[in-house]
């Protein structure tokens, strides 16, 4: 008996299919995660699984690809540009803000589960 999964996480998580036996007609599929977080999924023979992220786990990717763009650019136009437009303080307490925002959603996806699971279909047979 066989199941497919696949992995469609975005950029960061990547995307994959996987074939896997499972010794019986039906069966439970786990994803575990740290600090007890965990997905399960009942399945049967010939079911398609979606591993997905959750929309906090997309928010964190945006945040942190935010973060590091803002961080490259303000570094690159602190040593590159003398005469900056903004005043002296402006990137100094926004890239604390920045920085701020960062770490408190980081925290708070630590308490919450990043992936799901999702049948695409229902026993589809190959």
């Amino acid at each position: 008996m066989k199941i497919t999964v696949k992995r469609a996480t975005w950029f960061l998580g990547g995307f994959h299919t996987r074939t896997m036996e499972i010794p019986g007609e039906s069966g439970t599929l786990t994803y575990d995660q740290p600090l007890d977080r965990t997905d399960r999924i009942e399945v049967k023979d010939g079911d398609l699984i979606l591993v997905k992220e959750t929309v906090l786990s997309k928010i964190v990717n945006i945040v942190f690809i935010t973060s590091m763009l803002f961080f490259i650019f303000s570094n690159s136009l602190n040593i590159y540009t003398e005469s900056y437009p903004y005043p002296p303080d402006f990137l100094r307490v926004s890239g604390i803000g920045v920085t701020i925002i960062f770490v408190v959603i980081i925290v708070i996806s630590f308490f919450f589960n990043s992936y799901k699971f999702v049948k695409e279909n229902n026993s589809s047979k190959e």
